[in-house]
């Protein structure tokens, strides 16, 4: 067999170098986006909650942690993708880098998105326990009652909704980290407490979006 020309051999690296290349750039703009969709909350949700699960669980893995924390990642990742394809409009003005409007993602993409994250929770759950599966299907029940059948329109149930949201993070959070199936009466009175405190003061993170809100016809307390 005769050699291979050279230009040939070069052809052939240049487009694997381009393909590779592509493909990083490509990987590296999705997760910039997740990021987009994910990232305002760290100090609101993921921070609070995987402190709250380390301090109520009586077990401390490093390993059951990083679980936790992706579990909790990946369950608010689906309910971003879903809450910010319904409230484009208002984050125009008050979040305009946020991935839809910003026209990195398109609103139907976005809700695509939501479903295919709703059916990789619920198997990521599914490793875990029943219990967590049974906390990735409420936090499921409860996107499509937000969002889906507009409660979010209506300041208490908005509030009763989002308090059981965020109480149901924590549930799955705090089963993942302790290891257990079932929680101790402890667990579940630091969880009832939360879910009051949440409950009653929820809506004060809404107070700096009067703009979006009054586009959208909500009254919001101005700061």
């Amino acid at each position: 067999m005769g050699n291979v020309p050279n230009y040939l051999m070069l052809n052939s690296e240049t487009e694997a170098a381009a393909l590779m290349s592509c493909f990083v750039a490509i990987t590296l703009r999705h997760c910039e986006t997740a990021w987009l969709f994910t990232g305002s909350n760290f100090k609101t949700i993921i921070f609070p909650v995987m402190i709250f699960a380390t301090v109520v669980s009586p077990c401390h893995n490093p390993l059951a942690l990083f679980y936790a924390l992706c579990w909790l990642w990946f369950h608010l990742f689906q309910f971003n993708a879903s809450n910010q394809s319904y409230s484009a409009h208002e984050d125009m003005l008050n979040k305009p880098w946020r991935p839809v409007p910003s026209g990195r993602i398109s609103v139907k993409d976005s809700r695509t998105l939501r479903w295919a994250l709703m059916v990789f929770c619920l198997g990521l759950s599914s490793l875990f326990s029943f219990n967590v599966v049974m906390s990735s299907g409420v936090c499921t029940i409860l996107l499509v009652m937000h969002d889906d059948l507009h409660i979010n329109h209506h300041p208490i149930f908005k509030n009763l909704c989002n308090a059981a949201g965020y109480v149901t993070f924590k549930l799955g959070s705090l089963l993942i980290l302790s290891r257990e199936s079932s929680l101790d009466g402890t667990s579940i009175k630091a969880l009832s407490c939360s879910a009051l405190v949440i409950s009653l003061t929820v809506h004060a993170q809404d107070f700096a979006d009067v703009s979006g809100d009054l586009k959208s016809g909500r009254r919001t307390c101005q700061l």
